[in-house]
């Protein structure tokens, strides 16, 4: 072979390798996405704030909400409270809020007043009135998965809050702690400020640092929020939670992994060939990011590194410990996509 065809030759390499990493990635990855881990239960799972605000009410207040429910035009079109206990309980709580029912209020400690159309909320209408009941319940069952009590935080934030969807269920439940929320939608904050007492909130920065002290809280949650932050720029926000978590405490947080692509294919909410990139750069690199807001960004704040992320858990506990102790992982665990992480501050 003359120098010149072996230099031709070894030029062709690194497109031949190319060639063969992609014949094996196609092989390796099926069509369907299906995986036979995930969705995983937490150590702790249950439905511990809404079974512990139903049992609040009385009997007779339960069968209030059933027969107005049951002649309310709207809500009669809606699931019917049955006699499944967990769903009983949700739809029970839901449906006395939205009816406005004084009992309902002053049992549970829930507050009447629903941010209108206009303000940032993360859902609407009857099966939401109360709050994010699920969404609390899942902060509490992390907790509890390790091996600790909500009501021995002291301070908790809800980073993230929008207009307190979930922080509002939280407070309810255990008034006895110094409950946070911040975001940096102004206006949600702004309503939530004025509509839910007892909740300390402020409008977050869009950047590091939090206007609060070190070591302010026992206990930070997020949830779906470094789902959307620029992986490297989501580590000086994880820096920013070690710094106002005090040691010993704890940070509950969710985001899109492995599960969350095999979700999406299903749902159809991500092209087959989209799925593919994701998972050869969560091999690859650990980690895939698209600023998909455009240039409305989101609901109105624009910022290049935030967008969609979707993060392997190889990567999480990588570049977090062991400044984070792991205490818990469920893979697909939030609403059987994104995956649950209950991290201790050392």
């Amino acid at each position: 072979m003359t120098r010149a065809r072996a230099l031709g030759r070894a030029a062709e390499l690194p497109a031949v390798d190319r060639l063969l990493a992609l014949a094996a990635r196609r092989r390796f990855l099926p069509d369907d996405f299906s995986r036979t881990l995930g969705p995983e239960p937490l150590a702790f799972d249950g439905d511990v704030v809404t079974q512990m605000l139903f049992d609040r009410l009385r009997p007779e207040d339960v069968d209030e909400v059933v027969a107005r429910a049951a002649a309310d035009p709207e809500l009669s079109r809606m699931p019917p409270i049955g006699d499944d206990p967990p769903a009983r309980r949700w739809l029970a709580l839901n449906y006395g809020t939205w009816l406005g029912m004084p009992a309902v209020f002053e049992r549970t400690g829930l507050k009447p007043d629903r941010p209108p159309e206009g303000i940032h909320a993360m859902a609407r209408g009857p099966l939401a009135a109360a709050g994010g009941l699920g969404e609390a319940d899942l902060v509490v069952d992390a907790i509890r998965s390790a091996g600790a009590d909500v009501a021995d935080a002291g301070g908790a934030l809800d980073f993230g809050c929008s207009s307190g969807r979930v922080v509002r269920v939280l407070q309810a439940a255990f008034p006895q702690v110094d409950w946070y929320g911040c975001d940096p939608n102004r206006a949600a904050i702004a309503w939530a400020s004025e509509h839910l007492p007892g909740i300390d909130f402020s409008v977050s920065p869009e950047e590091p640092p939090l206007p609060m002290v070190e070591g302010a809280l026992g206990l930070a949650y997020a949830i779906s929020i470094w789902s959307h932050f620029d992986p490297e720029f989501g580590l000086r926000w994880f820096d920013e939670m070690h710094r106002v978590i005090r040691p010993g405490g704890f940070l509950v947080f969710t985001t899109h992994g492995l599960q969350s692509v095999a979700y999406y294919v299903e749902k159809q909410e991500r092209s087959v060939l989209q799925a593919r990139e994701i998972v050869a750069s969560l091999y690859r690199h650990g980690h895939w990011y698209a600023c998909e807001f455009g240039q409305d960004g989101d609901d109105g704040i624009v910022n290049p590194q935030w967008g969609t992320a979707f993060l392997s858990a190889e990567w999480v506990l990588s570049r977090l410990c062991p400044k984070w102790r792991v205490l818990e992982f469920a893979p697909g665990r939030n609403q059987e996509n994104q995956d649950v992480y209950v991290l201790q501050r050392v």
